[in-house]
């Protein structure tokens, strides 16, 4: 997501990477895959893909930011928050537009929705579905800042930072086990997004302060090998590949599975990051990828939308892809079309999954430097 990936007056191109990794598995699992595994029947995307950016924002966490409070939350605020609202109208007038047209998926456009959906939905108006992560990815930040700076007026910031890691460690313990007893329902949806993502943030900075030189110098096949059997040996005691869905609150392996699953997802993908960063040859894709993490969060299913809408056109115009389900296209966001149910095929999805975005994003850059110039 947004936020500093900078080492010194350079780009940290390790977390731009993993950034990249984070954001292509949002996309994979929205896709069904995409037709590749990329590991995911060893460690679930599900288990670590946005907790990813969690880890990072903790990572990149500058403790003299909150020198000035108020700054520090403004620039927050208007980074995260105001853009999620405004997409959210953006896309309740699509879908608006679109109900009017014969679709059906996609709750109704009110200003109720409008304020709330951001908060408390997990599909939003369907089409930015993929930004319900931005209100507790804030909230995260948002927290330990305040409690940060209320304990710096008592303490010395090294003890206070202890002091918060911890909390944010058992808060998120407590979250995933309470959520597994069912106290999510009941409108408290938000509350446990966040306690989930917490152990993430202090994750981030433990692992800057105390981990990640001793890491770096893990060779390569015994920090990747390690990973995998860790995680091997998770999914033969569950008898099934460990996963986590935060947008529903759903743990259904428990608290120690939940988040070892995570830690190790993280760990894997950041010891190839290390890998690619020291390569002689820049991996550009993959840091385009990881330049625009927020764009393809929000716009994602636009994109899954578009290359639908390409099959449904040349079903309509073209008497071709006679299979094509206008039902479904019109009636279910997750019904994704393979000529003759050929699994391959959704790498299509993915590729309108990140390349509408990717556009967008480089509209938005020009009539940026278009203002600049002016």
């Amino acid at each position: 997501m947004r936020g500093q990936v900078q080492k010194g007056k350079s780009e940290n191109l390790q977390f731009r990477y993993l950034y990249g990794f984070g954001i292509l598995f949002v996309v994979l699992s929205h896709c069904d895959g995409g037709g590749i595994e990329m590991l995911s029947n060893w460690i679930h995307f599900g288990a670590f893909h946005l907790a990813i950016f969690v880890f990072g924002s903790g990572y990149f966490f500058q403790r003299e930011k909150l020198e000035k409070p108020f700054s520090y939350l403004w620039y927050k605020i208007k980074t995260l928050l105001i853009p999620l609202w405004g997409w959210n109208l953006f896309y309740g007038l699509v879908i608006l537009v679109l109900h009017k047209c014969g679709f059906t998926f996609g709750e109704p456009f009110t200003f109720r929705s409008l304020l709330l959906f951001p908060i408390n939905s997990e599909n939003l108006y369907v089409l930015n579905m993929g930004s319900w992560f931005i209100f507790p990815f804030f909230m995260v930040q948002f927290i330990y800042g305040l409690c940060k700076v209320l304990l710096d007026l008592i303490s010395k910031p090294k003890v206070t930072d202890r002091i918060l890691q911890a909390a944010f460690v058992a808060a998120g313990f407590a979250g995933v086990y309470l959520s597994g007893h069912g106290y999510h329902e009941a409108g408290l949806y938000p509350v446990f997004r966040i306690l989930y993502f917490m152990p993430f943030y202090a994750f981030g900075m433990i692992y800057k302060d105390f981990l990640e030189e001793s890491f770096k110098k893990v060779p390569v096949w015994t920090g990747l090998g390690s990973c995998l059997l860790i995680a091997l040996l998770l999914n033969t005691w569950y008898g099934r590949t460990v996963y986590a869905i935060p947008a529903s609150c759903d743990y259904p392996f428990g608290v120690l599975a939940t988040y070892l699953s995570g830690v190790i997802g993280i760990l894997f993908w950041l010891k190839v990051s290390q890998i690619l960063e020291q390569s002689f040859s820049p991996c550009k894709s993959l840091a385009v990828l990881g330049r625009n993490t927020w764009e393809i969060m929000i716009h994602q299913f636009a994109g899954i939308m578009v290359v639908k809408s390409f099959f449904a056109g040349c079903n309509r115009l073209l008497g071709i892809f006679t299979d094509f389900d206008m039902t479904a296209f019109l009636g279910d966001i997750w019904y994704l079309y393979g000529p003759k149910g050929i699994q391959e095929y959704t790498f299509l999805y993915v590729l309108g999954a990140l390349g509408i975005p990717l556009l967008i994003g480089g509209l938005k850059s020009k009539i940026r430097i278009g203002k600049e110039k002016e």
